[in-house]
Formats: structure tokens, C-alpha cells, sequence
């Protein structure tokens, strides 16, 4: 009997044993795990970018509202040339030498640099000198000592003025806008500084209600008094939620603040803020050094906090010093940091009138921040037809 035997040809390809398949599923798994861990990242820097563009047209809102807007809040006295006018006294301390910085309301302003938001109110008591209600007030007659002019200097925008959307409008409103004022360097035109800020999104909104009621409820009604937007606690200075909305707690309107700043020459991409270890300022300036966190300087730029500065001339006693973008200009600082010295920052120290007043336009020397980190600063120069 003959055998056939089969001329199939044999195939030289083996199959993957049992620990291949393992290895190539440990390979898929960690590349998915890190694939994973990527998406939560790009979807923050894409909530983050947008979040910038919405506070850039809110800023764009709030710019419109301030130069067009007469029945909201009218600047157009500030534009009067008569003697006493606010021509005549804006943005001058008790000598009558102009100082071309913010003046930053609900805090008073006083002689020199702007007051610094330690926590002593009116009686020296230890305790952040605030408003409970919200109202944006600067009242230009208290930047001297001068009696106050037949002209009224004094402005006020209520809380609900500066929400957007605004209140009852078909949506909740979001962002919350704040304004700093001062006289432009080289012209009697008044300038704003516009910060735009998230509302805080922690506030409780009661069952039936909106976050419209909440906000701009009148006081001694049901429901108590409105909640602020944003708000601190003016025993610590830090940001809080005010649930509660009651005038007689502890809780403050969260307003800009300013402190003394210093630039030096070797190092323009430095900001030095002084009196880092007073207790009186430590808060406040923990915020305003945070990275992110945007500033506005009296020479009317604004300038994000990249982070510490390091290296061996970043330590001076009694001071924080942080890396900002953009850096200064030359002209803007007064002396290097192997030399510094927070007198020689200090345009009153020059013996020539002119010179004080060439530094009091070009020196750092006040930074305007908020303690949470504005989405947007929006600078705003008034022109004379400005309501």
C-alpha cells in the first residue's frame, strides 16, 4: 500500500505565547493611564483660556459702562476747569505736588503713598478696614488736607451696578467688576484701573431663589442683607464665603488693595514688597506674590507674578521679592540690590522739584491687587467727552 504524504506546506509562523500578550497589555494600560492623566490637564488649560477671553470682554463691558454709560456713574465733572476744580486737586497730596498714584476705594487714601491694607481699622483695633455693603467709593477731596472744593469729588457704584450679567437679566450674574482711580501722568485726565473678578461660586443659593436674590436683596428684609460677591474676613484678611450676609459679622467686601513696592536696577524683572515681616501686611502681601496673581503699577502697567526670585541678591532683610513679566524699564528703577535702601526709592527725597516729579511718574513705587487673582486689568484713560 503506498503512503501519500501531504505536500501543505508548514507555516513558519509561530503564535505570540502567553507572556507576550502580557507585556503588550502592560504596555497599552500604562500608555492609557498616562493618556488618562493628560485629558484632566487639557481640559483645566481649556477652561482656563476661555475663562481669560470671558474676563477680557467683561473688561470690555465694564469699559463701555465707565465712558458711556452718564446714568450708571458720570465722570464729566472730573473734567472741570474752574478754580477748585477737580483739575485743580485730583491726584495731589497736602503740598499740591501731584503723585499720579490709585487711589483705591473703600481705603482711604493719605499724604505720599497710597495706605497699605493692614488690618488696623479707624481705632487702631486690629482689624481689616473694609466695607460690609460693596460700595465702590473713592472720594477725591480725602487725597489732602485741603477743605473740600465746591465740586463734589466723590463717586459710588453699588454692588449691583457691577455684576455682569446684571442681576434679573435672564442669567445669574458671574463676574464682578472693581474700579481704581488716579490722575494721568503728563494731563489732568482721570484714569481707571478695571479689575474683573469670578463671583465666588461657593455662595448657597436658597430653594426658590436665585443667585440675583441673593446678591442684591435689600437689607432688613426677609432673607437679611445682600451677600457679597467676593468677600474676606477682616480678622485675617483672607478670602471667605459670605453665606451669611450678615452686616454684623466679620466678613468685608474683598476690594483692591495697595501696597509699597520697589524696583531695582540690576534686576527689572524683580518686584520687592517692604515690610514683608509685619504681621500688619504679611496677609496681603502673601496674595499679591502668589504666581498668577496680576498687579497694576503706578506707571499704569499691568504685570503677572511669575514666581520667588532666587539667587543671592534676593535676600534682603524685611522684604519678599518676586519675579514678574513684563520686567520694568530702566527708568523706572532708582537703585541696584546690593545697595538697597527703601528711602532711595522715594521721589520726596530728591532736592529738585522737577526730578520728584519726573520720578513720581516713572518710579514703581504702589502696586493695585485683589486678593483673589482677577481674571483681567483693564486701563482706561477718560477723555473729555467721557460722561
Amino acid at each position: 500500500m503506498n503512503t501519500v504524504e501531504s505536500t501543505r506546506p508548514q507555516s513558519s509562523v509561530s503564535g505570540f505565547t502567553l507572556i507576550e500578550v502580557l507585556i503588550a497589555m502592560l504596555i497599552l494600560a500604562l500608555g492609557l493611564l498616562g493618556l488618562g492623566a493628560v485629558f484632566p490637564a487639557v481640559i483645566v488649560q481649556q477652561r482656563n483660556a476661555v475663562t481669560v477671553v470671558e474676563g477680557e470682554s467683561v473688561a470690555s463691558m465694564a469699559e463701555a459702562i465707565v465712558t458711556s454709560s452718564p446714568e450708571i456713574i458720570d465722570f464729566s465733572d472730573w473734567f472741570d476747569t474752574t478754580l477748585g476744580s477737580p483739575a485743580e486737586h485730583f491726584g495731589k497730596d497736602s503740598t499740591g505736588a501731584i503723585t499720579y498714584e490709585w487711589i483705591v476705594g473703600p481705603l482711604e487714601p493719605y499724604n505720599g503713598y497710597q495706605q497699605r491694607p493692614g488690618f488696623v481699622n479707624d481705632n487702631g483695633d486690629p482689624s481689616f478696614n473694609g466695607s460690609q455693603d460693596g460700595y465702590w467709593y473713592p472720594n477725591l477731596d480725602d487725597l489732602d488736607t485741603r477743605p473740600s472744593t465746591s465740586v463734589d469729588l466723590s463717586k459710588a457704584l453699588s454692588v449691583a451696578d457691577r455684576l455682569i450679567p446684571q442681576p434679573y437679566s435672564g442669567k445669574d450674574p458671574k463676574y464682578v467688576w472693581d474700579l481704581v482711580a488716579r490722575r494721568t501722568p503728563g494731563s489732568n485726565r482721570p484714569q481707571l484701573g478695571i479689575f474683573i473678578r469670578l463671583i465666588d461660586q461657593r455662595i448657597r443659593v436658597p430653594i426658590n431663589a436665585t443667585l440675583s436674590d441673593v446678591l442684591v436683596r435689600t437689607a432688613g428684609t426677609a432673607g437679611d442683607a445682600p451677600a457679597l460677591p467676593v468677600a474676606l474676613d477682616r480678622l485675617t484678611g483672607k478670602p471667605v464665603v459670605d453665606h451669611e450676609a450678615d452686616f454684623g459679622d466679620n466678613i468685608v467686601y474683598a476690594a483692591p488693595q495697595a501696597l509699597q513696592v520697589q524696583v531695582v536696577s540690576d534686576h527689572l524683572d524683580w518686584l520687592i514688597f517692604e515690610d514683608a515681616n509685619n504681621p500688619m501686611f504679611d496677609t496681603s502681601i502673601s496674595f499679591a506674590t502668589k504666581p498668577g496673581q496680576k498687579l497694576l503699577d503706578n506707571t499704569g502697567t499691568v504685570r503677572t507674578v511669575l514666581g520667588p526670585a532666587t539667587g543671592p541678591d534676593s535676600v534682603i532683610p524685611d522684604t519678599r521679592i518676586v519675579r514678574i513679566d513684563p520686567p520694568f524699564k530702566p527708568s523706572h528703577a532708582a537703585n541696584d540690590s546690593v545697595s538697597y535702601n527703601a528711602d532711595n526709592n522715594d521721589p520726596e527725597n530728591l532736592a529738585d522739584e522737577q526730578a520728584k516729579i519726573a520720578a513720581r511718574t516713572s518710579w514703581v513705587r504702589q502696586i493695585v491687587f485683589t486678593p483673589r487673582t482677577p481674571l483681567a486689568i483693564r486701563v482706561v484713560t477718560l477723555e473729555e467727552n467721557s460722561p
